[in-house]
């Protein structure tokens, strides 16, 4: 996802962009967590379902399991992504 800017509306109020709201499990209501990275503001999804990608990304509550080579390369491809992605 590449950055996008958002403004601070009245009562502190800001928009999630559509591409979040499409990749992220979220609903009206939804309460999300946030915490402060130096001068970041880091909103998480406060419990995500069970899924085996999120699960094997240490994401989703779930089973850990072993991975296979292929599973491997994919899971670490994900990661790096998942990292390019938060600078």
């Amino acid at each position: 996802m590449e950055k996008r800017k958002v403004k601070v509306l009245s009562g502190y109020r800001v928009t999630i962009p559509d591409e979040a709201r499409r990749r992220l499990p979220l609903r009206i209501g939804e309460e999300l967590e946030f915490t402060m990275e130096g001068n970041r503001l880091v909103y998480k999804v406060k419990e995500l379902p069970e899924d085996p990608v999120f699960t094997m990304l240490g994401v989703a509550r779930g089973p850990r399991r072993e991975l296979g080579e292929i599973e491997e390369a994919v899971t670490s491809e994900l990661e790096e992504k998942i990292k390019r992605s938060r600078k």
